[in-house]
């Protein structure tokens, strides 16, 4: 008999016990989530962020490589030899319209990437390689579409990346800069990323009306 007594008290001693150390696990969970949930909402809307600059940049080097590609086949010359403004213009301007396409159709409803022409700017500049080095184009220098920016290219530049011994060719420069403002603008993310963060993207195409004789 006693030792069945002395056998329930262990059993209930046991039992409680194992209530107070579930009861602190609980507990425990509770305050390991409270201190880990700011960290976890820092994160997630980081990587959403970034998914929207990532978005934006994309659609900033599609609209340079869809210039380049359509002037690439043009002619930056006027017939006495002279530097052409209106293609640099037209292929900054088609920069542009591509990343808000309301500038040629005012009907249009969809995402738009506007301009700013007090931030940003697109940068048009032709190149003309051949054994005695490179020669940009227009003479006064590239063409910027708002003057805010200036080529990440220069001429020398352009130079060392040749091949020795390359034929002449002629090369097309469509760059663009752009202010990329925060899309969900949260306060947290200031000390990680910067509000406008610059983006730029360009995009480098054979230009055979450039080569030189």
């Amino acid at each position: 008999m006693r030792r069945m007594k002395e056998l329930l008290k262990k059993i209930k001693l046991f039992n409680s016990t194992t209530s107070q150390g579930r009861r602190k696990t609980k507990g425990q969970s509770l305050v390991e989530f409270a201190i880990a949930f700011p960290i976890i909402i820092l994160l997630f809307s980081g990587v959403i962020e970034y998914g929207f600059i990532l978005n934006y940049y994309l659609s900033l080097l599609d609209a340079t490589r869809e210039s380049a590609r359509l002037y690439s086949n043009d002619d930056p010359f006027l017939a006495n030899g002279s530097d052409d403004i209106g293609f640099y213009s037209d292929a900054a301007s088609m920069v542009r319209a591509s990343l808000d396409p309301q500038v040629v159709n005012p009907d249009y409803e969809g995402r738009r990437i506007i301009l700013d022409p007090t931030l940003d700017d697109v940068i048009i500049t032709v190149y003309a390689a051949s054994g005695s080095g490179v020669v940009q184009y227009p003479t006064s220098g590239p063409y910027r579409m708002y003057g805010n920016f200036t080529s990440i290219f220069t001429a020398t530049e352009i130079q060392s990346r040749l091949v020795s011994g390359s034929p002449n060719a002629g090369i097309l420069l469509v760059e663009i800069h752009y202010n990329y403002h925060q899309v969900l603008g949260l306060p947290w993310l200031a000390p990680f990323m910067a509000d406008p963060l610059p983006l730029r993207a360009y995009t480098i195409m054979p230009l055979s009306a450039a080569e030189p004789e």
